[in-house]
């Protein structure tokens, strides 16, 4: 009868944790499984629990009637998922979309059709955020900073004598081009990172490196690699075991969002050159200045082309890379930002803002 009487009082959280189907099951919360994404929400688990709020994947059986669902964006709509979507048109009125992949990923996700089925949208789009905009009457679109784990992370700077060059970390990955074609906005910068590669280890092979998992292989969906072979590279050195380890190796790191042209859409990727005390050289979210000081990183639209960014990159001396460091260590304690964008920020603002439910 007490259990029974904590479960009444329990506010219960179903969600529908992306397309990645290992998170299914509750692996999301597994903290054995140390991705990023994974430990942000065991940490979010833990809180909400300490909240009275018990939060589970959708496919966990249960005979409680969710307070709200919570999709983690739209599945694919693909057959198999009809349950998914079966789940979506029966519970409009309790229904929460947080949009976190771009449209380049999930293209469905920015589709306003469905969103006629949520009652709140969380985008990191600032363009389509209205509820900051007092002449709308009805609020819709919400903003959402994309989570950080381990924000505070201390990283001691290497010295700039004994740091290597210029890095590039990511997964061979591209766009899947029947979702390509269906992007609304922004510009892809996959093939951006590929211009990159190439330039680097031509002109400078010995102080270039690639990290990541797949060049090694084709790249998936793409039937050119698998029947005529894949380009290989010489300046590939592998995956990667500790992001932030290698980073702080590396005096630069080429630092492309997957998608450019668009306002608010800031991921992990700078944030990790911060916590490993690497400058990170931006492309991405069009009004990064308005979340991240211009003097905390090097902006690539500045110069426009690989040959002028590596002339300026040459020039810095020691006194003014270490003058980014330095302007790099005082963001990272600045309380604003660890408010919008840390693990406790996002618990906080998961509870208060997306559940409304008041500490």
């Amino acid at each position: 009868m007490k259990k029974m009487n904590v479960f009444l009082d329990e506010k219960y959280v179903s969600i529908f944790p992306g397309n990645d189907k290992s998170n299914l099951q509750n692996s999301l919360f597994n903290p054995k499984k140390i991705t990023e994404w994974n430990l942000i929400f065991v940490h979010l688990k833990k809180f909400l629990k300490q909240k009275n709020v018990d939060i589970n994947t959708y496919d966990i059986s249960t005979n409680r009637a969710p307070y709200r669902y919570v999709y983690f964006d739209l599945p694919y709509p693909f057959l198999s998922n009809f349950p998914i979507w079966k789940l979506i048109f029966l519970n409009r009125q309790n229904n929460i979309l947080m949009c976190l992949e771009p449209p380049t990923i999930i293209p469905f996700s920015y589709m306003k059709i469905f969103h006629l089925f949520f009652t709140k949208v969380y985008t990191w789009n600032d363009d389509l955020v209205d509820n900051e905009q007092s002449s709308t009457a009805s609020k819709k679109y919400f903003k959402i900073y994309l989570p950080q784990h381990n924000l505070e992370l201390n990283t001691t700077p290497k010295k700039f004598k004994n740091k290597e060059f210029l890095v590039l970390i990511n997964s061979n990955k591209s766009s899947f081009f029947p979702f390509k074609t269906l992007n609304p906005f922004g510009k892809e910068l996959y093939s951006e990172r590929i211009k990159a590669i190439e330039f680097f280890e031509k002109k400078i092979p010995d102080k270039f490196s690639l990290y990541g998992y797949g060049w090694n292989k084709p790249k998936k969906y793409n039937l050119t690699e698998f029947i005529f072979g894949f380009k290989k590279y010489s300046t590939y050195r592998g995956a990667v075991a500790d992001k932030i380890q290698l980073l702080s190796n590396f005096k630069y790191c080429l630092c492309f969002e997957n998608l450019a042209n668009v306002n608010g859409y800031i991921t992990e990727k700078i944030f990790d050159c911060f916590k490993a005390k690497c400058v990170p050289i931006y492309w991405g979210a069009s009004n990064v200045e308005k979340y991240i000081p211009k003097k905390c990183f090097i902006d690539f639209r500045d110069f426009g082309d690989y040959k002028k960014l590596l002339t300026f990159l040459t020039s810095i001396n020691e006194a003014r890379y270490n003058q980014y460091i330095k302007n790099i260590e005082k963001l990272l304690k600045d309380k604003k930002l660890i408010a919008l964008w840390s693990e406790d920020g996002y618990s906080n603002f998961f509870l208060e803002d997306v559940l409304e439910i008041k500490q």
